[in-house]
């Protein structure tokens, strides 16, 4: 069994036989990118052709990557069992999800496992809408079936402390020794595109996906107020939300962009002009409006650039003298953004560089550090000092220097339903995870009920009091 992607700037003509031919050639019915499991004999496998017609059609383009390698894996785990999706038992499930679990090399998380429960649900709900099945493989009792989890466990939450963030930072991304000093041995490339994307993290939240796709015209210049970015298409499930950034961080990607990018546009001008056919040629940047007109294949077409799909954004160029440059922020060495394995690699590089050079610094941490741990730090710092703005409102308001709290202040500066909007969480329970890192919840549960019998005494002035003899 084969997993291939659809790819329409292969020619139709190299297939090797009518049938695929005949679906590779169906380039309006099938999405670009789409999965395509095959058979020995190379011929696209039902009912996954048809479940990924229709997915595909609809979700992003990583996403459904990603599915098609959730259904590669399910498919050939039930090959080797004797059976297939149509035929598969309870039994056959249950296996698959005791090996994905618990079994397999490197068990999945519960994450993992809940996306890979989308695909198979799906390919069964086909399969029931169309009457191969009448129902499926499996029992469900109230939230309970075969491809449930067993056991239940919170996400790995594990924020940055400041000096952990500055070593990695200073030590792993940028190429400094641990006494702060440029380390003459360090070879590593584009230090300050590395940080200028490690601080959009940590001091925005952004998921990689989102940081590593933003346009130049995005971010303005640095100016004294900072500036906002408007998230929509690359953003998760793309829930629209507007992303603060402040002026130190504009600072930092100023400096990348008046060096390295400035380097990088120049060399690649001439490349990126010479591949030009498959780019999608932009004529018009309306950063009033919001609006960016381009051509790609010979097709025009306009869009908001909040709605510009992550795959032309990594393909979008602007004619400059001497060739095109990429609308991307951050560019790789042949021109165009680099990719979200790219960034990654990155992270991981400068992990293992910050703990061989200042383990101290590091506190004894020795898990990877990844641009999701810096969205993580970003949540945790934001509600701890949302919080402290709470807290800080409300003794005021004991001590009669403010009125009575209204329903929209309330709203307005609640700290979680703050953090919520900021990270773009649909849902709250996610958020509330965080409040466990922001306080040593043991000795405030004490300290509350030592005086819990005092009626005078509000659960904000016992916090606070907390914090003073802490």
């Amino acid at each position: 069994m084969h997993l291939r992607f659809v790819d329409r700037r292969v020619p139709a003509s190299i297939a090797a036989d009518e049938l695929t031919r005949e679906i590779y050639g169906s380039t309006n019915s099938l999405p670009d990118g789409m999965p395509l499991l095959l058979d020995d004999r190379w011929r696209p496998l039902e009912p996954w052709l048809t479940y990924f017609r229709v997915v595909g059609a609809v979700t992003g383009k990583t996403t459904v990557r990603n599915y098609g390698y959730d259904a590669h894996r399910f498919a050939c785990y039930l090959d080797t069992r004797g059976t297939d999706v149509v035929h598969a038992t309870t039994e056959d499930i249950i296996a698959y999800r005791e090996w994905r679990l618990n079994e397999s090399h490197r068990p999945v998380s519960p994450a993992t496992w809940r996306r890979e429960v989308v695909v198979i649900r799906g390919v069964y709900q086909l399969l029931i809408q169309t009457g191969v099945l009448q129902r499926e493989p499996w029992i469900t009792i109230g939230r309970s079936s075969a491809i449930s989890n067993r056991w239940h466990s919170d996400p790995d939450i594990r924020p940055l402390t400041r000096s952990q963030w500055e070593t990695f930072r200073d030590v792993g991304l940028s190429g400094r020794d641990a006494t702060g000093s440029m380390d003459p041995r360090w070879r590593g490339r584009s230090p300050l595109r590395s940080r200028a994307g490690a601080e959009l993290a940590v001091t925005t939240g952004m998921r990689v996906s989102e940081f590593s796709t933003l346009l130049d015209a995005e971010l303005p210049p640095a100016s004294a107020v900072g500036a906002s970015v408007l998230l929509e298409a690359c953003a998760k499930y793309q829930k629209r939300r507007r992303v603060s950034v402040p002026v130190s961080t504009l600072r930092a990607v100023d400096l990348y962009r008046q060096t390295e990018r400035r380097s990088v546009a120049r060399r690649s001008a001439a490349s990126l002009w010479a591949r030009r056919s498959e780019l999608f040629i932009v004529d018009e940047v309306d950063t009033a409006s919001g609006l960016i007109r381009g051509r790609r294949e010979g097709k025009r077409s306009t869009w908001r650039m909040h709605l510009l799909p992550p795959e032309l954004r990594r393909v979008a160029v602007v004619e400059r003298e001497g060739g095109l440059e990429a609308l991307g922020l951050f560019l790789g060495r042949g021109g165009l953004p680099i990719s979200l394995r790219a960034w990654h690699a990155t992270f991981e590089t400068a992990t293992q560089r910050a703990l061989e050079l200042a383990p101290d610094q590091l506190g004894g941490r020795r898990a990877r550090i990844t641009p999701h741990d810096l969205r993580h730090t970003f949540a945790v710092i934001m509600l701890r000092g949302l919080m402290d703005v709470a807290l800080a409102r409300e003794a005021d308001r004991r001590a009669g220097a403010l009125g009575p709290s209204t329903l929209s202040e309330h709203i307005s500066i609640n700290p979680r339903l703050t953090v919520q909007r900021l990270l773009g969480h649909s849902n709250p329970a996610t958020t509330m995870i965080y409040l466990r890192y922001i306080e040593d919840t043991d000795a405030l549960v004490q300290s509350v009920f030592e005086s819990w019998n005092d009626e005078t005494v509000s659960f904000a002035e016992a916090v606070t009091a907390d914090r003073r003899t802490a």
